[in-house]
């Protein structure tokens, strides 16, 4: 017995030696040969061909250059023994889906000059479109614009304006395309692609054309299989940019028009995406998940039956892309993490059917982390967008200041309370609410910040529910230890009856005089509403039993005082907001530059209390919170009565528009 243990145990050490001397390193340069060995001493010139020859375990070591090329694993790693593929340094390993272009220039107008296209650029020919992001049409219309989508959508706009996904990048920068030729003629950085002659129209200014690198997106994707569902794989230390991918209007039954990042997981698990710059793509950085659809025309599925499993994205650079940052649909278990998520739609879409961008946005996540990021000057963006169930998911400890619209987005769920935790987040000075929420029930809303909504008329709350559709409900949530600072409205919540339900609040500081009617409740319960406007201010005042309350929006929404707020729940057998006080007085201010974060309170807020939850462990900074309901409300345990100054960011350095790490 003992001998054949013995035997076994031999066996199987004898097994992991020779798997650990069968890991290769296949090495990449871009003046090696792809016939040659892939060793140290004779590189393969593309990545692509050490991702032919990598098996489970092995590392794929890519040296500086710029590599132009769709990478496309076609394997999965095991257990244990990821594929790797590695930049041997982050900013100068680049993996660009551009091609150099040095046409014979024509002269159209001072300024203006233009080119041919060529086939032969365009070679990554799997879509069931076209393999040249030129020809393709942008779904739905940047900048603001109704242009030919919006015209077959909604019968407005100009049907002869139409964007395409293409790039054309000058000199590192992709200039600014526009829908016909008369404005690039009167806009210097611009151009345009006419499709009845294949030219490009390019507004170089006073810049000689043949002075300068000129590239244009050749590829629709950068690195992404072509196999669906991969496992184990691992993606570290390159800079990916330049990248012709579509807006996915409709992505859920349009498959042309699927989530296709410049670099895409196809639905893969147990990747591990970390260290990495992506920027400068057409319209999304990056894809997650397993139903964001498939635009590819032969597409296989390696049937591992995990599909958009166990995913981390971590410590990326994830930058001044033209529409979103991290986007997917159907993730269990995935962690963002630590990523640097900044400027994001550059190409400016807004309006009907532009609704599939975000700093974050994701559809289905399960048992999702979102911690530690910093979701920062996003145009138009919403911070972290949560769509369509986001069952035990945690968003915390992130950094979400100064994005075009809402801090923090929920839509679309119906769950009861402690669905979702969203906790210790500093949320401060977005477009429009710091917290909003509207066709969704479950989230617990505990110790954040959120601050400097701006006083516009619509938004300004900082915290808005309400209901937009019949498709759910939106109730049942949470909102403790909270600060509110420097809004319009402390909170917008809609009458809890019809679709919508009950709220609990307590703890929250908020920053308003006793007097102040800054606490609305709406009409929006239903869609649509179940009142008329004059109906539903008469009810919610016969309800506090007094004259005092505001009517605004007609009678919509109705402004109380904190004391008419408790007096309003109380009806409805609610005890909300009892602990909570009302304190003029407290400031934040934050600044990027210096990354200080600043604080001033007029009252000792350790004096407070708060509610106890078996999740709140440690603050923003990690600092152990107590359990015996002492904890300071707000993400941070340090804060005290006076001026409070933290250092808001100690994650990776933040980068100007251009700046590599």
């Amino acid at each position: 017995m003992k001998r054949a243990l013995s035997i076994a145990l031999i066996t199987f050490l004898l097994g992991v030696s020779v798997e650990g001397i069968n890991a290769r390193q296949w090495v990449i340069d871009p003046q090696g040969d792809d016939l040659g060995g892939g060793t140290a001493e004779a590189p393969f010139r593309t990545i692509s061909r050490g991702a032919e020859m990598a098996q489970p375990g092995d590392v794929v070591l890519v040296r500086a250059g710029i590599y132009r090329e769709r990478v496309a694993p076609p394997r999965s790693g095991i257990e244990g023994k990821p594929i790797t593929y590695k930049g041997e340094d982050l900013g100068k390993v680049f993996i660009r889906g551009s091609e150099l272009w040095q046409p014979n220039w024509g002269r159209h107008v001072k300024g203006v000059y233009f080119a041919r296209l060529e086939k032969s650029f365009f070679s990554d020919d799997v879509y069931i479109d076209s393999a040249n992001p030129f020809l393709v049409e942008l779904a739905s219309t940047p900048y603001g614009r109704d242009g030919k989508p919006e015209v077959e959508r909604y019968k407005r706009g100009n049907a002869d304006l139409v964007f395409t996904c293409g790039q054309v990048i000058v000199n590192g920068r992709p200039f600014t395309q526009l829908p016909f030729l008369g404005e690039v003629e009167k806009q210097e950085n611009s151009w345009v692609f006419v499709p009845e002659s294949g030219h490009i129209f390019i507004n170089f200014g006073s810049l000689s054309p043949d002075e300068q690198e000129v590239e244009i997106s050749a590829r629709r994707r950068i690195f992404a299989p072509h196999v669906k569902g991969l496992g184990y794989i691992v993606v570290e230390g390159f800079v990916m940019e330049h990248c012709g991918n579509q807006y996915p209007t409709n992505f859920w039954n349009t498959p042309k028009w699927a989530q296709a990042g410049a670099l895409g997981l196809r639905g893969g698990h147990h990747w591990i995406i970390r260290n990495n710059m992506i920027r400068y793509a057409n319209s999304m950085a990056l894809d997650v998940g397993s139903g964001g659809g498939d635009n590819e025309r032969h597409s296989s599925v390696s049937g591992s039956g995990k599909d958009g499993q166990d995913n981390l994205i971590e410590n990326n650079y994830i930058v001044d892309n033209g529409a979103a940052g991290i986007v997917g649909a159907n993730s269990t278990r995935m962690i963002i993490r630590g990523n640097v998520i900044m400027r994001n739609n550059t190409n400016g879409y807004i309006g009907p059917k532009r609704y599939e961008h975000a700093a974050i946005k994701c559809h289905a996540i399960k048992k999702g982390l979102i911690e530690g990021n910093y979701i920062a000057d996003n145009p138009l963006n919403d911070g972290v967008w949560l769509d369509n169930q986001f069952p035990d998911t945690r968003v915390t400890r992130n950094v979400i200041v100064n994005n075009g619209v809402k801090g923090i987005f929920l839509e679309m769920s119906d769950y009861r309370f402690d669905a979702a935790m969203v906790d210790h987040n500093i949320v401060a000075g977005n477009g429009a609410s710091q917290f909003y929420v509207h066709d969704a029930s479950g989230a617990t809303v505990m110790h954040n910040l959120f601050a400097n909504s701006p006083s516009e008329a619509r938004f300004g709350q900082g915290v808005y529910i309400y209901q937009v559709t019949a498709r759910t409900k939106t109730g049942y949530h949470s909102l403790y230890n909270n600060l509110f600072i420097n809004h319009k409205a402390m909170l917008d919540i809609n009458y809890p009856s019809h679709r919508s339900g009950p709220q609990r609040l307590d703890h929250n500081v908020y920053d308003a005089g006793d007097g102040e009617r800054v606490f609305i409740i709406n009409s929006a319960s239903d869609r649509p509403s179940p009142w008329k406007a004059d109906q539903f201010f008469k009810l919610v005042r016969g309800e506090i039993g007094s004259d005092g309350p505001i009517a605004l929006s007609g009678g919509g929404k109705v402004a109380l005082t904190l004391n008419e707020w408790r007096l309003f729940w109380k009806k409805h057998g609610l005890d909300n907001d009892g602990n909570s006080v009302t304190r003029k007085g407290v400031k934040v201010s934050y600044d990027q530059a210096s990354l200080e974060l600043k604080i001033t309170m007029p009252f000792e807020p350790a004096t407070l209390g708060s509610t106890v939850h078996r999740l709140m462990d440690r603050d923003f900074m990690g600092t152990l919170i107590p359990s015996d309901g002492t904890a300071v409300v707000g993400p941070l345990q340090e804060l005290k009565k006076g001026d409070n100054h933290f250092m808001l960011w100690r994650g990776l350095p933040l980068l100007a528009e251009g700046e590599l790490p």
